[in-house]
C-alpha cells in the first residue's frame, strides 16, 4: 500500500470515528431531553394531585402512589410544592404523603441513590414532617458523604430539633463536616435554641479561630443579652477575623454596653475590624460614639469609608451634624467625598 493510501485511509477512519462520535452525542442529548421532558411531566402530575388533596379530593392519593417507587421524582415535586403553600394546607399535603409510605421510600434513596438523589431526598425528608423523619434523618446524619450528613442535620434544625453547638464543633473537630455557609447557619440556630449552651461551648480551649468567629457571629444573633461579656471579651481578641465577629455581634445586639469594645474597635489595627466597628455603632444607634466614626471618613480604606458614612447617617442628628461639617471642610477631600457621598445616599 503507497503512502498516499494510507493517508487517505487513515483519513477516512477518523472522519468515520468523529461522525460517530457525533452522532452518539446528538442521540445522547435527545435521550437525555425526553428524559428531562419526561421528568416535568411527571413532576406536574404529582403537584396537580397534591393540590387536589388539599382541596378535598382524597381520590388523589391513589394517583400519587405510584410515584413512592420513584422518590427520587417524588423529592424534587415536593420541594416545588412545598415554597407554594404554608401552615395547615402544607401540614395536610405532607400528612398525605407520609401515610404512602414516602418516608421509607425517601430514606432508602439516602442510602442508595446517587449524589444528587441523596441530597435531594434528604431535602425532601426534612419537608415532609414528622417525628418519622427526624428518626430518618438522624440516620442519615451517619452517611459517608459529608454533604448528605450536613443536609440530614440542617434538616433537624429546620424542624426545631438542632445538635448542640458543641457536638457541632465535634463534628468539625473529626473532619465529620467543614465550615460552610450551611454549617454556619445550623449553628446560627443551634446556638438561638440554647444561647447558654454556646457560651460553655465558647470556654473549649480546641477551638481554631475560625470556628470562635462562627460561634461568635451565632452569639451574636442570638438575641441573648447573655453574650455581651463574652463577646466584648472576645473583641479584644489576637486573632482578627475573631475580633470582627465579636464586634458585629455586639453591633446586632445593639446593647450599651458594647461602647467600650466598639470604640476600640473604630481604632483596630485592621481595616475589617474597623469596619465592623463603624457598622456596629450605626447599627446599635451609640450616638455619643459619633466623633470618633467621624474620624474613620478619611481611613485609608474605601470600605471602611463607606461603612463609616453609613454609620452617621444611622445615627440621625448627631451623626448628621458631624457628615455636613467634614462635607464642609476642603482641607481633608478624601474624607469631604466620603461624607458628601453619604449624604447625597440619604437623600
Amino acid at each position: 500500500m503507497s503512502s498516499l493510501t494510507l493517508i487517505w485511509v487513515i483519513a477516512l477512519v477518523l472522519i468515520g470515528g468523529a461522525l460517530t462520535w457525533m452522532s452518539a452525542l446528538i442521540v445522547a442529548r435527545f435521550v437525555k431531553e425526553a428524559r428531562a421532558s419526561d421528568r416535568a411531566d411527571d413532576r406536574k402530575i404529582i403537584i396537580q394531585s397534591l393540590s387536589g388533596l388539599l382541596r378535598g379530593h382524597t381520590d388523589m392519593a391513589m394517583a400519587l402512589l405510584p410515584f413512592v417507587r420513584r422518590p427520587e421524582v417524588l423529592a424534587e415535586a415536593i420541594l416545588d410544592f412545598q415554597g407554594l403553600i404554608r401552615g395547615a394546607d402544607q401540614e395536610r399535603a405532607m400528612s398525605a404523603l407520609r401515610e404512602l409510605g414516602l418516608v421509607e421510600a425517601l430514606e432508602q434513596r439516602t442510602i442508595h441513590g446517587s449524589r444528587d438523589e441523596r441530597l435531594t431526598s434528604v431535602e425532601a425528608l426534612a419537608a415532609l414532617g414528622g417525628e418519622a423523619v427526624k428518626s430518618a434523618l438522624r440516620r442519615a446524619m451517619g452517611s459517608k458523604d459529608p454533604n448528605v450528613r450536613m443536609a440530614a442535620i440542617k434538616g433537624l434544625a429546620d424542624a426545631g430539633a438542632p445538635p448542640t453547638p458543641s457536638r457541632l464543633l465535634d463534628y468539625v473537630g473529626t473532619g465529620e463536616l467543614a465550615p460552610s455557609r450551611v454549617y454556619a447557619e445550623v449553628m446560627r440556630q443551634a446556638v438561638a435554641a440554647a444561647p447558654s449552651e454556646g457560651l460553655l461551648a465558647l470556654q473549649r480551649q480546641d477551638l481554631h479561630p475560625l470556628m470562635r468567629a462562627i460561634l461568635l457571629d451565632a452569639l451574636g444573633r442570638s438575641g441573648s443579652y447573655e453574650a455581651v461579656p463574652a463577646l466584648a471579651a472576645a473583641a479584644g481578641d489576637l486573632d482578627p477575623e475573631v475580633r470582627t465577629a465579636a464586634v458585629r455581634g455586639l453591633g446586632r445586639l445593639q446593647h450599651p454596653a458594647a461602647a467600650g469594645p466598639l470604640a476600640a474597635a473604630l481604632v483596630d489595627p485592621t481595616w475589617t475590624v474597623r469596619s465592623a466597628g463603624a457598622e456596629a455603632v450605626g447599627a446599635a444607634g451609640l450616638a455619643r460614639l459619633a466623633p470618633q466614626v467621624a474620624t474613620l471618613l478619611n481611613d485609608p480604606e474605601w470600605w471602611v469609608r463607606f461603612r463609616a458614612g453609613d454609620a452617621l447617617r444611622r445615627l440621625g442628628k448627631p451623626g448628621l451634624g458631624h457628615l455636613e461639617a467634614v462635607a464642609a471642610d476642603d482641607s481633608r477631600p478624601v474624607a469631604q467625598r466620603a461624607a458628601e457621598r453619604a449624604l447625597a445616599e440619604g437623600g
